[in-house]
């Protein structure tokens, strides 16, 4: 394989684990996350439990799926869209100057950016909004690359190919 498979397979595993520890942080304090997905006062409170429960199970698998690079682009296609949901919700918020503590964010990108010195806080601002949109150009880069990188999707593809299984 080429460095661009390379370069995708550790996009791909970096936007996976985002969104997987993502995930996991917001199931371990699941009644904090509903609170803060209310919060935002997008969703009717009818919708706010259920939208929290299809947040989780999303990042959480849609994590795993690039982690492991299942699917990659279907899944980088979703990631996107669930970055460009999270940038438009804070938007919103910040066009509102809504006083919200807790974006309901945090995740392990905060904590990488942390170690670095870039400190970035979890109550609503535009910086997360600018992170969250790379996010998204990175899933776009996993959906419409040339290669799969190393993954299920390449190794499916290697057996398929030859006719001949592992």
């Amino acid at each position: 394989m080429t460095i661009q498979s390379l370069l995708i397979t550790v996009l791909r595993i970096f936007l996976g684990a985002i969104l997987l520890f993502a995930g996991i942080a917001k199931l371990t304090s699941f009644s904090v996350f509903i609170a803060d997905v209310a919060a935002y006062q997008i969703l009717p409170l009818g919708l706010v439990k259920p939208s929290s429960y299809l947040i989780v199970s999303s990042e959480i698998t849609l994590g795993m799926t690039l982690i492991i690079g299942y699917f990659s682009r279907g899944a980088g296609i979703l990631s996107a869209l669930i970055f460009l949901i999270f940038s438009v919700a804070l938007v919103i918020v910040l066009l509102r100057e809504q006083p919200i503590v807790d974006c309901g964010c945090g995740n392990i990108l905060f904590s990488l950016l942390d170690k670095i010195g870039l400190s970035v806080a979890t109550t609503p601002n535009w910086i997360i909004v600018v992170i969250d949109l790379i996010l998204v150009l990175a899933s776009v880069g996993v959906v419409f690359s040339s290669q799969h990188g190393y993954g299920m999707d390449s190794l499916i593809q290697h057996v398929m190919g030859n006719g001949t299984m592992i």
